[in-house]
C-alpha cells in the first residue's frame, strides 16, 4: 500500500470514529440571496467541511465547495474519487502562499487565494501529488501525506453533524447512473464566458418517456394550485424531474389574487388536455414536444405546433404525449439564437440559478447553472453539444430531481412540472 493509499485509508478510519459540533460553523453562516435553496443554505456555511453523522456511526461526508453538495466518504474507494477526481492541482508557487498549519500568518501570504482555496484538497503537480487540506475555519493548509499525520488532523478538524441537518445538504452523484441508463453530473464548466458550476442529467431518449404534468388540468387564471416536483414525480413513479414555465409567483405584488397562474401551453399528461391551448397563437416563445412514437419536437415559436392539439394529431399522424411551451429559445439546430429573442433586461443581467431541457439525436439534457444570465445558460448548452435548447423557470423556482430524490431544491411549489420515467 503506498503513501496516498495509506492516506485515504486512515482518513476513512478516522472520519467513522469522531464527532464534534457543527453549531458554531452555522452561527457564523450569512444569509444566502433570496433564490438560494433551502437545501443549500447549510452546505453554504459548510463548503469546504468533512461532516461527520453522529447518528450514523460517523459516517463520513466532504461538501464539495463548488457545488455545495455532499460526496459520502463511507469506503476507501469513495475517498480515492475525492481525491482523485476533486483534487485541484497547485504548483509549488502557489501553495507557498498559503500557510502551514503551524506557520505564523503574515503579509507574504495571500488573503484572496487563501479564501479561494477554502476547504479544497490540494495536490502538488511537482512533488509526485503530494496532498493537502485547507481548513475552512483558518485558510491554514494541513498535510495527508502520512496515515499518522490524517489521524491527527482529522481528530482536530472534523466537524459532527445531526442526520437531519445533512438531509439538508444535496447529494452529489457526478457520473452516477440510474439503472446504467440516466445519469447526474455536478462539476464546475469553463467556457468563454466564465467559470460555471452546473447539474446535468443526461437522459437516453430511448430508454424514458417523458411527461409533463400541471396541478390544474383547466385554465386556470387566479389563485392557481401548485405542488413540489417530488409530488408530481411520485405520482407518475418518474424517477427524474426539473422545474416547468415562467409563473406568478405568490407574494410578488404584480402577483396578487394571480398567484402560480402561468400562460405557457403545457400538455397534461395524465388528463390528455393541452392546457391553454388557446395560447398557441400569441405565445412568444419556443415549445418543446414529445409524441406517441418516441419523438420529440422543437418548435420556434409556438404557433408552428398548430393553432390547435386535432391539427398537430392531424399533420403527424401520431399523438401527443408531452409538451411544454417557455421562453426564450436558447439554441436550434445546433446554433445559439438567444441573442436574437425578446429577453427582459433580468434575463440580460440577473445572474441567478438558469435552468433549462436541450436535445441532441440520442439524448435529453436537463441543465442547471448557478450564477448565470439566460444567454450563459445558451452557451452551457453549446458546449454540452446540445441541437435544441429551451429555457425554462430558475431562480427561487429551481428544483432538479434525479433517482428519486432532489439534487437541487425543492424551491417553490410548481403549478407545473417536467419529468422522466423508466419505459
Amino acid at each position: 500500500m503506498n503513501w496516498f493509499q495509506k492516506t485515504v485509508v486512515a482518513l476513512v478510519c478516522v472520519l467513522s470514529t469522531l464527532s464534534f459540533g457543527v453549531a458554531a460553523v452555522q452561527a457564523q453562516g450569512s444569509e444566502t440571496e433570496d433564490e438560494a435553496q433551502t437545501s443549500l443554505s447549510l452546505g453554504q456555511r459548510l463548503r469546504g467541511y468533512i461532516l461527520l453523522d453522529v447518528e450514523q456511526n460517523g459516517e463520513a461526508w466532504y461538501i464539495h465547495p463548488d457545488t455545495l453538495r455532499r460526496r459520502y466518504l463511507g469506503r476507501p474507494a469513495d475517498a480515492f474519487d475525492v481525491m482523485r477526481f476533486k483534487g485541484l492541482g497547485i504548483t509549488d508557487a502557489d501553495l507557498a502562499r498559503v500557510p502551514k498549519a503551524t506557520e505564523d500568518v503574515d503579509e507574504s501570504y495571500e488573503q484572496a487565494l487563501r479564501e479561494r482555496l477554502s476547504g479544497r484538497i490540494l495536490l502538488q503537480t511537482e512533488q509526485n501529488g503530494e496532498a493537502w487540506y485547507v481548513d475552512p475555519s483558518n485558510l491554514r493548509r494541513y498535510y495527508l501525506g502520512r496515515p499518522v499525520d490524517a489521524f491527527a488532523i482529522m481528530r482536530e478538524r472534523g466537524l459532527g453533524i445531526t442526520s437531519d441537518e445533512l438531509r439538508e445538504i444535496g447529494l452529489e452523484e457526478s457520473r452516477t447512473p440510474l439503472n446504467g441508463v440516466a445519469r447526474h453530473d455536478s462539476y464546475t464548466l469553463g467556457i468563454d464566458r466564465g467559470v460555471f458550476a452546473i447539474e446535468v442529467i443526461t437522459i437516453p431518449n430511448t430508454t424514458y418517456r417523458m411527461i409533463t404534468d400541471t396541478a390544474d388540468e383547466g385554465d386556470c387564471g387566479a389563485n392557481c394550485p401548485a405542488q413540489s416536483l417530488a409530488s408530481y414525480a411520485q405520482e407518475h413513479g418518474a424517477q427524474i424531474g426539473m422545474t416547468g414555465t415562467y409563473f406568478c409567483e405568490a407574494g410578488a405584488s404584480e402577483c396578487v389574487g394571480q398567484e402560480n397562474r402561468f400562460s405557457s401551453p403545457v400538455y397534461n399528461s395524465t388528463a390528455q388536455k393541452l392546457v391553454h391551448e388557446g395560447e398557441l397563437d400569441t405565445h412568444v416563445g419556443p415549445m418543446f414536444v414529445y409524441d406517441a412514437r418516441g419523438l420529440f419536437h422543437f418548435y420556434h415559436r409556438a404557433s408552428e405546433f398548430g393553432s390547435s392539439l386535432q391539427e398537430f394529431v392531424t399533420r403527424e399522424q401520431s399523438s401527443v404525449k408531452a409538451a411544454i411551451a417557455n421562453y426564450p429559445s436558447l439554441m436550434e439546430n445546433g446554433e445559439i439564437v438567444v441573442h436574437d429573442e425578446p429577453l427582459d433586461r433580468g434575463m440580460r443581467t440577473h445572474r441567478l440559478t438558469r435552468m433549462g431541457i436541450g436535445t441532441t439525436g440520442n439524448a435529453i439534457f436537463l441543465v442547471l447553472v448557478r450564477r448565470a444570465t439566460v444567454r450563459d445558460l445558451a452557451y452551457v448548452f453549446e458546449a454540452l453539444g446540445a441541437d435544441n435548447a429551451l429555457n425554462l423557470d430558475g431562480g427561487a423556482s429551481s428544483a432538479l430531481y434525479f433517482n428519486n430524490d432532489y439534487v437541487y431544491g425543492p424551491g417553490r411549489d410548481l403549478p407545473n412540472a417536467v419529468l422522466f420515467k423508466r419505459r
